[in-house]
């Protein structure tokens, strides 16, 4: 899956300008139609790398959770939306308004407004010298902030 494109660089999708409301409730039209398709398909929302489910899971042992997280998108951010990841209790069900999907043995619950804005995206976790944590490649961002914490639609 292809990295998201840097911030304020035009995609084949977004025009060279900002979009009007009738564009962004198209493009919001589409999300929530590939995120339904991708559902029905069995299609996997998003996948987990490897050394995101080695951390989560070394965090959840640690904090006697389960090796699942609930992925969550709000607003906020220098770029308007903001990823929101926190561990889940063992034994916890998925909410009534949430779908749930696993991935390296990662138990991801998200509510379906959130499962809109991810669809297609890969949550890694990277260790270097500047950087530690969750760097997510969202297909959907049409921007994102320096520090990758936060993306627009």
């Amino acid at each position: 899956m292809a990295d998201p494109a840097p911030a304020g660089a035009a995609t084949a999708d977004a025009p060279d300008r900002p979009l009007t409301l009738e564009e962004k409730k198209a493009a919001a039209r589409a999300r929530a139609r590939a995120a339904r398709e991708a559902q029905q398909a069995g299609a996997a929302i998003l996948d987990v790398t490897e050394s995101a489910a080695g951390y989560i899971r070394e965090v959840a042992d640690r904090e006697g959770k389960d090796h699942g997280v609930r992925l969550r998108i709000l607003a906020g951010g220098c770029s308007g939306l903001e990823y929101r990841i926190d561990l889940t209790d063992p034994g916890e069900p998925a909410r009534p308004d949430e779908r749930e999907v696993a991935s390296n043995g990662i138990r991801v619950l998200m509510d379906l407004k959130s499962a809109i804005y991810v669809t297609g995206s890969v949550i890694d976790y990277e260790r270097t010298l500047l950087r530690r944590g969750f760097k997510i490649r969202n297909p959907n961002a049409t921007s994102t902030c320096s520090c990758g914490e936060s993306f627009g639609v």
